[in-house]
């Protein structure tokens, strides 16, 4: 479907054709490093939030330089590869968070050795409780006030209102798609439907909600996909590709759901607010479905994990990670232990390195594993 290509090219490229259009316009930019940082705030701020992402990167070597031996994690170094060589040159911003240290590191090396005209770091609590979540409101009214001085602008309750309702129905329209993938035949493969994911960190998102309900009413005429040999889970991190999806795919797979990074969690609860806009922002954030950085909420992670399992009729769960990483290592080490009582068989734990150069390997675990459901 030709919406489906500009979704797909709108993900793929970077810049993409909307952030060279939003440039051409004399707008600006901000690029953010982690889902936790809010896009409203920026968007009220009348900029656009790009995520920053290592699409477009064919080696290291440059952020090799400056990476310690303890940060080798390639998905920042393949970021701050295109910052070195020039590929980030069109934001105007960007805001970094406690994500991991092996982002934390790339941006700290980022604004010291490129320089960029604005940069704002946004301390995100680790745990999550009401008195936590009084900090994490005063961190977000520092960036708030960040944002109005360096872009002369002003965000407003009623600004911040209107970027929360659009974001708002940004995820209801993406959580549309997503519950289509409950169907015994749904109309998507899990990688079509990643993608579109993945174009809606990098496009405003005015743009992008056009296009998601142009999709939607696409969909409606076109025909089921063949039944699947499994339909399976991913928990953990792919990426900011669809790659590991095709990879499922090839072998006679289909991913109906997901707790990932980019997937379900950065769309499945609408920002609520009671009158403060700012307050509601913060908690809706704070308290969505948790990252793996959180580590005292494993138990809310598997509770959604197992929720997820039965609303998409799951009949596996692939247990995924980059090489290096230490958090979903961790996580990894835990779902394994709450493997019976979550209904379905897991995975063990498949290490990608951000590249891709190891498809082969991957893609004859993951029919292994596939197998495996079939024989029981």
């Amino acid at each position: 479907m030709e919406v489906l290509d500009q979704l797909e090219a709108l993900a793929s490229e970077n810049p993409n054709s909307a952030a060279k259009a939003w440039k051409d316009d004399g707008k600006k930019i901000v690029g953010y490093w982690c889902s936790y940082v809010p896009q409203e705030l920026m968007h009220a701020a009348h900029v656009f939030p790009y995520r920053i992402r290592g699409t477009g990167a064919r080696s290291t070597g440059r952020a090799d330089v400056y990476m310690a031996a303890v940060c080798n994690c390639t998905y920042p170094r393949a970021a701050l590869e295109l910052a070195l060589d020039g590929t980030y040159d069109f934001i105007d911003g960007m805001v970094g968070a406690n994500e991991c240290d092996h982002g934390r590191r790339a941006y700290e090396i980022w604004v010291e050795k490129k320089g960029i005209p604005f940069h704002h770091f946004l301390f995100v609590p680790h745990k999550i409780d009401d008195s936590v979540l009084a900090e994490f409101q005063k961190e977000l009214l520092k960036f708030k006030v960040h944002l109005e001085n360096r872009f002369h602008t002003f965000i407003t309750d009623d600004a911040l209102f209107k970027s929360i309702r659009l974001y708002n129905e940004n995820r209801r329209l993406l959580k549309t798609l997503q519950e289509g993938m409950k169907k015994e035949q749904p109309l998507m493969k899990g990688s079509e439907l990643n993608t579109v994911i993945v174009a809606g960190v990098c496009t405003p998102p005015e743009q992008y909600n056009q296009l998601l309900k142009q999709l939607l009413e696409d969909l409606r005429h076109r025909k089921p996909m063949d039944r699947p040999r499994a339909r399976l889970m991913i928990y953990g991190w792919i990426g900011d590709n669809s790659g590991f999806h095709r990879l499922v795919e090839d072998v006679g797979g289909l991913v109906v759901a997901d707790n990932c990074c980019y997937g379900t969690r950065d769309f499945w609860e609408p920002v609520e607010t009671d009158g403060d806009p700012l307050k509601g922002i913060a908690r809706s954030y704070l308290y969505r479905p948790t990252c793996a950085r959180m580590m005292g909420e494993l138990n809310s992670r598997l509770a959604y994990a197992k929720n997820m399992i039965q609303e998409f009729a799951v009949d596996g769960v692939l247990i995924t990670r980059h090489q290096f990483c230490d958090i979903h290592g961790s996580e990894a080490f835990s779902l394994k232990r709450h493997e019976n009582e979550m209904g379905v068989p897991f995975s063990a734990p498949l290490i990608q390195e951000y590249l891709g150069e190891d498809a082969g390997r991957l893609k004859t675990r993951i029919e292994a594993f596939i197998e495996q459901i079939e024989s029981n």
